[in-house]
């Protein structure tokens, strides 16, 4: 049942947040303090190593808060199945939105309106990172 809760609220963290993990921080502690599933100084600890170590922050703090619970309840075996099941459930909502995107596009690929847009687009791209590059 744990992992259904922690499934779940993580996949309304990865569907409800947009800008990368510092959106979804105030979230990720609300929840983590409502269920009691880390004390406050191991969340503010764990963002000091997430912060440290290489990977997206988000997936960062999903996969330590996720073998925590895990570990709590059910051991080392625990902790990984917790681990994956709150990666995953962050990472889905934002795959399915590229899955949707991508059928979408692949559906209308061959229209004029489409391409026109797609070709229309590409100098403005260009600009863009060139002004990057600038900056």
């Amino acid at each position: 049942m744990i992992y259904l809760y922690l499934f779940w609220e993580y996949f309304k963290i990865g569907l409800f947040t947009i800008g990368g993990g510092y959106a979804m921080l105030p979230m990720v502690i609300q929840v983590v303090q409502k269920h009691g599933w880390l004390t406050t100084d191991q969340l503010y600890n764990f963002i000091g190593v997430a912060e440290s170590t290489p990977g997206p922050f988000a997936i960062n703090l999903a996969t330590f808060v996720g073998t925590t619970v895990g570990n709590a309840e059910y051991g080392f075996w625990g902790g990984v199945l917790g681990a994956v099941v709150a990666t995953f459930a962050v990472v889905l909502p934002s795959l399915i939105v590229v899955i949707i995107v991508f059928k979408v596009l692949e559906r209308f690929k061959s229209s004029k309106a489409v391409q026109g847009v797609l070709y229309g687009v590409r100098p403005v791209v260009v600009g863009l990172i060139l002004s990057a590059m600038i900056v």
